[in-house]
Formats: C-alpha cells, sequence, structure tokens
C-alpha cells in the first residue's frame, strides 16, 4: 500500500469517527426539546431532527433503514454548521450514552493502531525483529551467568561454613580467658575493700575536725545576724511610715483621677449617643440608596422594554411598508396589462358587426 492509498483510509476512519462524534450528540432528550432551542440551532437543524425523531417511532415497523436518510442529513447539516456540535456538547454532552462514548475510545484506538501500522516501514519492521534477537541473545547470556553466580555462590557457602568454625573456636579460648579475668578481678576486688575502709576511717577523722571548726564560725554569723536584723527592723520602721505618706498621696492623686475619669465618661457617653444616631442614619440613607438604586434598575428596564418594543413595532411597519409597495407595484402591472386585453378583444367583436351589445366590465 503506497502513501496515498494509506492517506485515504486514514481521512475515511477519521470522517467516520467525526460523524460518530455529531451523530452521539442526538440524545433522546435532545430530540424531544429541539422546538423550544429552535432559536439555537435554526430552524433548518431542527426540521431534520424533528423528521429524525418521527423516523426514529417507524424503526419497529420499517426496521433500522429508515434512520438512514436523516442520519446522513444530520451530518451534513453539522459538517456545514460547525458552530451546532458545540452547542450540543454544552447542552446535551453529559447525557451521551455510556456505550457510545467507550465505541468511540475504541474507534479511536484502532484509528491509531491503524495509522502506526500504515506508517511502519520495512527498515522499521528489520530493526524491531533485530532488536528481538538481541534481546533474546541477553536473555541466554544472563542465564549463563546466572549459573556461573551459583556455582561462586555454593564455593563462598564453603568458605563461609570454615569462618564459622573458626569464629567457634576463638569464641572458646575467649570464655577461658574471661574466667581467668573473673578470679583475678574478685582478687583485686578484695583488696580494693580493705584500702577503702582505711580511708573512710581517715575521712571520719578529718569530718569530725572539719565540723567542730564549722559550728564555730556558725555561733559567730548568728551573732552578726542578730545585729543586722536589729538594723533591719529600724530601717523597716523608717520605711513604713514613708510608705504610709506615700499611700496617702497616690490615694489623693486616684480620687483626682476618678473625678477627671468620671468627666470624661459623661463626655464620651454624649459622644457615643451621637455616634449611634449618626450610625442610624447612615444606615437609613443606606437603605434608601439601596432603594433608589433599584428603583433605578427597574426603570432602565422598562426603557429597554420599551425601546425593545419601538424598534419591533419600527420593524413591523418596515414590513407592512414593504410589502405595500410591492403589492402596488403587482396592481400597477396587472392594471396596465388589462386594457390591453380589452382593446384586442374589442378589435375582434368589431369585425363581427357593429350591432353587437358591449360586454360589461369586470371589476
Amino acid at each position: 500500500m503506497n502513501i496515498v492509498e494509506a492517506a485515504r483510509v486514514m481521512t475515511v476512519l477519521e470522517e467516520t469517527l467525526a460523524d460518530l462524534r455529531r451523530i452521539s450528540l442526538i440524545t433522546a432528550p435532545a430530540m424531544e426539546s429541539i422546538e423550544e432551542l429552535e432559536d439555537v440551532f435554526g430552524r433548518e437543524f431542527s426540521s431534520i431532527l424533528v423528521s429524525h425523531r418521527n423516523a426514529s417511532t417507524k424503526v419497529q415497523i420499517k426496521g433500522h433503514e429508515c434512520l438512514g436518510p436523516t442520519t446522513l442529513s444530520i451530518c451534513r447539516t453539522m459538517k456545514q454548521n460547525p458552530q451546532i456540535e458545540p452547542q450540543l456538547d454544552h447542552v446535551f454532552g453529559e447525557e451521551r450514552s455510556h456505550g457510545i462514548t467507550e465505541l468511540i475510545n475504541i474507534l479511536i484506538a484502532v484509528k491509531d493502531r491503524t495509522y502506526k501500522r500504515l506508517t511502519t516501514t520495512m527498515e522499521e519492521e528489520n530493526s524491531e525483529q533485530d532488536h528481538f534477537e538481541e534481546v533474546c541473545r541477553r536473555e541466554e547470556r544472563a542465564g549463563k551467568e546466572r549459573q556461573t553466580l551459583e556455582q561462586q555462590l555454593q564455593l563462598d557457602r564453603r568458605e563461609r561454613s570454615k569462618q564459622v568454625n573458626h569464629i567457634l573456636d576463638l569464641e572458646a579460648r575467649s570464655k577461658s580467658e574471661r574466667e581467668l579475668i573473673s578470679s583475678t578481678s574478685s582478687q583485686m576486688a578484695t583488696d580494693l575493700e580493705t584500702s577503702s575502709k582505711n580511708t573512710t576511717s581517715m575521712d571520719v577523722t578529718t569530718f569530725k575536725e572539719r565540723e567542730t571548726f564549722l559550728r564555730a564560725e556558725v555561733d559567730k554569723l548568728k551573732l552578726e545576724r542578730e545585729t543586722v536584723e536589729k538594723d533591719n527592723r529600724e530601717e523597716e520602721l523608717h520605711l513604713r511610715s514613708k510608705k504610709n505618706k506615700k499611700t496617702t498621696e497616690v490615694e489623693e492623686l486616684l480620687k483626682v483621677y476618678d473625678s477627671e475619669m468620671s468627666a470624661k465618661e459623661t463626655a464620651y457617653q454624649e459622644e457615643k449617643k451621637k455616634y449611634e444616631e449618626l450610625k442610624e442614619n447612615l444606615a437609613r440613607c443606606e437603605r434608601e440608596f439601596g432603594e433608589l438604586q433599584e428603583q433605578a434598575k427597574e426603570a432602565r428596564e422598562h426603557m429597554e422594554k420599551l425601546r425593545e418594543e419601538k424598534e419591533r413595532k419600527a420593524e413591523r411597519e418596515k414590513k407592512m411598508r414593504d410589502a405595500a409597495i410591492i403589492i402596488q407595484r403587482a396592481w400597477r402591472a396587472h392594471k396596465s396589462s388589462g386594457p390591453a386585453k380589452k382593446e384586442d378583444a374589442g378589435g375582434k367583436k368589431g369585425k363581427k358587426g357593429k350591432g353587437a351589445k358591449p360586454g360589461k366590465k369586470k371589476k
């Protein structure tokens, strides 16, 4: 198959997939509500969907062949008007059945596989075959290396068992050495206990001498403490009198502060009352402003409706004027052709005789 034939096959698959996507948007809710959405999709497309709906009611009688013409008309119209497909997808896209969605996905996969198959060259196939043979050779080489590694692992296990036996021998020797060391350490512990007793007796003697000296120092410090306490009591009395004096001054200052704060609290309450009044006025003004905004909005909507009504009336009057002009032109044409016919009829009657009565004119 050459490149042109492959491109033709891919074009056919893409067109089939596109038509299937378009026809999947024609769901039962779309056909039921198409009369309501005629302004959105156009009269032509709506009439085609109505025909398709009527044909679908006759499937049990005439078979699925009766849906072929309307289906082709739907696909052709959606292809000519590309804006219909996104509108249908936006309105009824979520109501597509799961089966048709899976079918579209399968066809997309088939198209991609076909494209890959058609675009694959002999060189790529040979390259894939060479790659497969190379992988087989690598697997065979890996199997041989695995056998070699297993043999090496067995040798390593034997060496490890020898090392473990050697370690067990070392452990036995170290256990005997530990017993020897424990006996030696027990003798050393006895010697240390004897020396610690001697050291303890010497430390007790030294502690008693030190205790006697420290007791004398404690007695001396007690005398100094009594002297210091006496001086501190005198200083405490002086500080208490000073504290009482300062307390009196602070109480007087607190009284002055309380009087000033009561006056400021009164002024604060008056200002707070004024603030609440201003706040209420502001809320009332905001409510009135909101009502005025609603009234202005209603007025704008009313003016918009009047303008639209005026435009529709002007358009209707224009259509009536155009229709009147067309009717007048047709009447003038009819009227101008009327006398010519009468003259021909009068000439024929004159040849027959003068005594013939003239016929009545048609109004």
